[in-house]
């Protein structure tokens, strides 16, 4: 089986695209376009015939056609991975020498010794930030999650989160119990949690916030939103794509996600 799915993935990254998978262990992938400048992906999928997360290198592999590599990071395309305890991120780069240190030609690195290293969860995000002036397709290809339910880890602060399931999410279907008792809502977006999706194209964010008012408007207490009158859109986190999530409360939160299709 696991031949079989990894021989599926290598079909995949040629090209062929399907929007869902019907079975366990079966292969799935997602194809966005990638422009110049920040794009802010997610992990979707766990690896292939593997329990673990996936490397950048599964993520986004070196070999894309329009990736750029360099020896140095300056002149390449990077990847960012924010780590929410620390708040703070680590720059990896497509690296490619035409002497010297060739090693890791075409792959993620650290600097030109060291491999990236890093896995990332279904329901990871971060940062490519692309040199290239076209609009480049790029394939995510993984194992479908299976589980019946997962969970994201919030921390106060900024949190990089995407879609945990090969599918788009919805945190308004968590229900408005769930986020009065664990997000903190407000009449203002200043006040509350808050959702931030970035736009590619624009190099800008669509803001939602918990909402939440003891008077006026109180239509849509403890659900996200744009404004005061109008809700966010069904399924505003969308598959291959990263959000912030700005948790104002200290704590941990977690955040359980129920499988959204069927095996």
């Amino acid at each position: 089986m696991k031949k079989l799915v990894t021989a599926f993935a290598a079909c995949a990254l040629a090209g062929l695209a399907f929007a869902q998978v019907e079975s366990v262990n079966i292969v799935g992938y997602s194809t966005i376009t990638l422009k110049q400048g920040f794009n802010m992906l997610a992990c979707n999928f766990d690896g292939v015939g593997e329990d673990a997360g996936m490397t950048l290198d599964e993520l986004v592999p070196g070999t894309t056609a329009g990736l750029t590599g360099s020896a140095t990071s300056g002149n390449a395309d990077n990847i960012l991975v924010f780590d929410a305890v620390t708040q703070g991120y680590t720059l990896y780069y497509l690296y490619y020498a035409t002497k010297g240190t060739t090693t890791y030609n075409n792959k993620w690195v650290l600097n030109s010794t060291t491999p990236a290293g890093v896995t990332l969860e279904s329901g990871d995000a971060f940062w490519i930030n692309v040199k290239n002036t076209t609009d480049l397709p790029a394939t995510f290809v993984g194992e479908v999650p299976v589980e019946a339910s997962k969970t994201l880890t919030l921390k106060q602060g900024f949190n990089m989160i995407g879609a945990i399931f090969a599918a788009d999410w919805d945190p308004n279907t968590l229900g408005t119990t769930f986020w009065s008792a664990n997000g903190t809502g407000s009449a203002t977006s200043g006040n509350a949690d808050n959702i931030l999706v970035f736009e590619a194209v624009t190099q800008g964010y669509t803001l939602y916030y918990l909402y939440y008012a003891t008077k006026g408007t109180t239509t849509y207490n403890n659900q996200w939103v744009l404004n005061s009158t109008t809700l966010a859109p069904a399924n505003f986190v969308k598959i291959g794509m990263g959000v912030w999530y700005s948790k104002k409360a200290a704590g941990d939160v977690q955040v359980p996600v129920d499988r959204p299709y069927s095996l």
